[in-house]
């Protein structure tokens, strides 16, 4: 297997929102469409930016941002 290369992307909370939000759309229409490997890709990046958007609201709270 190679390596996959890898990037480091900054984001605002709201940013990931709007990604979560898309995700969300895409992987509907993928569902609709037959097409659920895509609507699983879609759903496991929504579900990771959920987690990070959940980290940072957790984090804020933690330090009073």
């Amino acid at each position: 297997m190679t390596k996959e290369s890898t990037a480091t992307i900054k984001l605002t909370k709201s940013e990931i929102e709007w990604n979560i939000i898309a995700l969300a759309i895409a992987e509907k229409s993928s569902e609709m469409h037959d097409k659920i490997e895509n609507a699983k890709s879609y759903k496991k990046l929504k579900e990771d930016f959920s987690k990070i958007k959940n980290d940072i609201i957790e984090g804020e709270k933690n330090h009073g941002a």
